[in-house]
């Protein structure tokens, strides 16, 4: 496969916190890290004060008290019945005298209830109080498939590794396949060493020619230029993954011989001491399935949301030209997730079939980061090569000042989707992302050979465009250290806007990633004020006949709006 970079984040995002929202206050309360699950005595329930178990969104009654006391063991906090179940939180948790310190074991440290569900969570008095509760029917384990007697199993750990003292920070770390002989991971399981930072792990397949490194190293999105299919993805929440009964992810003598292990740590405390091993274990098995697997990305990497806003809508569509170019025969997806960081609220996917909707594969209407939705699909969803999947993102800005950027951190903002699907095909991209307009598929089509609507895209972001270089040195001469507009500035960035790099869907990508970008927008603000310079070269202004406001000749107007227009198009 050829080689793309693709500056994201995932992954998957995955996927990504609200980590210490519940992790870094178990310890301020009593037996913190014991509160069983009323649904299931046996399994803990880490978010204490949250209504989803794992921790993350909506507080239960216990979380409501707890935060509008200072988040502290408080004697109101310790005294009171939060679940109203007749028994106080000090007692539910082993502090029935309300004397606990932090940092000491407190007096009882069995018998241990949750002080936010009342209990029995069955009885007639608790239901209503727990409406918001539904404990699950019981269910088969996991992944039934994991227990087979030839179902084996791989440990890919990163090795234990300080955390820096950054809010978010990634690392990655190659390893090798270690077994000889030709198989199909069939799921995975979380190895979790530091729960208080680890938000999301995901694996990549390398391809033959990576060079492995020593040990973990700092790393994007995409861990390096050769390890860029998603195979495995886990984040906060998730027990691992099951994949359907029909696929596996090829390794081996026929398939990947290293793997990439990619880290996303969230350290909101910005805490120096963390230490972190974490990783996936990988079930495989000799006896092959049906089909090869591997994991696609579509959605939006251009995002600039303004502040203070209810509603922002962004989309994106992988096109039926990127379809039928990376899939040379239909596709059958197993498995979906969304991705977006904390102002997202809702996300879909949907596949459209000649204009018409076909049908979702993700839907969802309320959407929270630290719990993500994960649709599987027993009956696999068929995508023909000339189907579309478009991806719509919507975001609320509402408390957040300044305008908020598609990037890594979590105080940025993603908009992905990340789609299982089999058979795996051998594109040369997995990735059908757009960035405002433009499409990833179609820059790197090999057949295009690095030509996007007859624009040379590489050559003209990194400079070495004969024609552009000398557009940008013309422009640089008429406009620059210039405090107006003159015809000839207006002119050059008029003959800058002729260029096939920046027009059409291409220049949404090139506007934003030529090295002259800031002089060229510069420039267009100096003209589009209307601001001639006097052709004689006085600095007077061009004003109506009672010489109040400037007057905009003809020429400038229509320059100007030859400059704007093509780049209007490129955004709609």
């Amino acid at each position: 496969m050829t080689g793309i970079l693709f500056t994201t984040t995932f992954a998957t995002s995955l996927l990504l916190a609200h980590v210490t929202c519940f992790r870094n206050f178990l310890s301020e309360i009593p037996n913190g890290e014991s509160v069983p699950d009323p649904c299931n005595p046996e399994k803990p329930w880490p978010g204490v004060g949250h209504m989803n178990p794992q921790g993350g969104g909506t507080r239960n009654p216990f979380g409501r008290m707890f935060s509008e006391n200072g988040k502290s063991w408080t004697g109101i906090v310790c005294d009171s019945d939060s679940d109203g179940d007749g028994i106080t939180n000090g007692a539910e948790l082993g502090d029935p005298d309300c004397e606990w310190v932090k940092g000491q074991t407190p007096r009882r440290t069995t018998n241990i209830t949750h002080p936010g569900v009342c209990e029995p969570v069955d009885s007639e008095h608790c239901r209503a109080r727990n409406s918001w509760l539904t404990c699950p029917e019981p269910v088969d384990p996991f992944c039934p498939a994991l227990t087979q007697p030839d179902v084996k199993y791989l440990d890919f750990k990163l090795d234990k590794t300080r955390v820096p003292s950054n809010k978010t920070t990634w690392r990655c770390q190659i390893l090798p396949w270690t077994e000889e002989g030709d198989f199909h991971v069939i799921g995975s399981k979380p190895l979790i060493d530091n729960s208080d930072v680890t938000h999301h792990m995901i694996i990549f397949g390398c391809a033959g020619d990576v060079v492995p490194r020593e040990g973990p190293y700092p790393c994007k999105m995409v861990p390096d230029r050769q390890c860029q299919d998603i195979l495995l993805t886990w984040t906060m929440g998730s027990e691992g993954e099951c994949l359907n009964k029909r696929e596996g992810l090829r390794m081996g003598s026929n398939g990947y011989k290293y793997i990439a292990l990619q880290m996303h740590w969230n350290n909101p405390q910005q805490r120096d001491d963390y230490v972190d091993g974490s990783g996936l274990r990988a079930f495989y098995t000799r006896k092959l399935r049906e089909f090869d697997s591997v994991i696609m990305a579509v959605g939006q990497r251009y995002l600039e949301l303004p502040p203070n806003s209810p509603e922002v809508v962004i989309n994106s569509t992988c096109t039926a030209f990127c379809t039928q170019n990376m899939f040379k025969q239909p596709i059958f997806i197993t498995r979906a997730v969304n991705h977006m960081h904390l102002l997202g609220r809702k996300q879909s996917v949907s596949v459209y079939r000649e204009g018409r909707l076909l049908t979702y594969l993700t839907k969802d209407e309320v959407y929270d980061y630290d719990s993500p939705k994960f649709y599987r699909f027993d009956d696999p969803i068929k995508v023909l090569p000339g189907d579309e999947i478009r991806t719509t993102c919507t975001y609320s800005s509402v408390g957040v000042n300044k305008t908020t950027y598609y990037g890594e951190s979590i105080k940025d903002e993603m908009c992905y989707a990340f789609l299982t699907y089999f058979p795996h095909q051998k594109s040369y991209t997995q990735y059908c992302t757009t960035f405002k307009s433009t499409q990833l598929c179609k820059r790197y089509l090999p057949s295009l050979n690095g030509i996007y609507d007859r624009c040379s895209w590489r050559a003209f972001v990194r400079g070495q465009d004969a024609t552009a270089v000398s557009l940008n040195k013309r422009m640089m001469t008429e406009c620059g250290n210039k405090s107006s507009c003159s015809n000839a500035c207006a002119t050059s960035l008029n003959n800058m806007m002729q260029h096939p790099c920046m027009r059409g869907d291409i220049s949404g990508y090139v506007s934003e990633h030529w090295a002259g970008k800031e002089h060229f927008k510069a420039y267009q603000r100096m003209c589009s004020e209307g601001i001639v310079s006097n052709p004689s070269g006085t600095d007077a202004k061009r004003t109506g006949s009672n010489g109040s406001t400037p007057l905009f000749s003809i020429h400038v107007v229509i320059l100007t709006l030859m400059m704007y227009f093509p780049l209007l198009i490129s955004l709609s």
